[in-house]
């Protein structure tokens, strides 16, 4: 038996998009465990990022949380991995992780400001 979200539809996107939040919430799984955001903001800190640069900057995170989470963030289009010339994955946001940092940012930033 399958749960249907509050908004009636049966698969995210299904319902009107003034109603439908399942996306959303889809998204907020991702950037709500636990070191979703710290990831994004290392990456976002070095236009290419190395992944001994993100475990240096995310000590608290285990390598196979670290792993976890980066493949999590890219399969959500938040990040992208390239290679270098030697074959070492380099991490970047994409434009929607961008916007979406620069968003929380903002919603922080008016939530602290009340």
């Amino acid at each position: 038996m399958s749960t249907v979200p509050p908004c009636g539809c049966a698969r995210p996107g299904a319902a009107d998009p003034e109603t439908c939040y399942c996306s959303v919430d889809d998204l907020l799984q991702i950037i709500r465990k636990r070191y979703s955001l710290a990831v994004m903001r290392a990456v976002h800190a070095r236009p290419r990022a190395r992944y001994r640069q993100i475990a240096d900057a995310v000590t608290e995170a285990s390598s196979s949380t670290l792993v976890e989470t980066l493949r999590a963030l890219e399969a959500a289009r938040l990040l992208r991995r390239d290679v270098d010339d030697a074959s070492h994955p380099l991490y970047s946001l994409t434009r929607s992780g961008e916007k979406l940092l620069g968003r929380l940012r903002r919603l922080l930033e008016d939530v602290q400001a009340s």
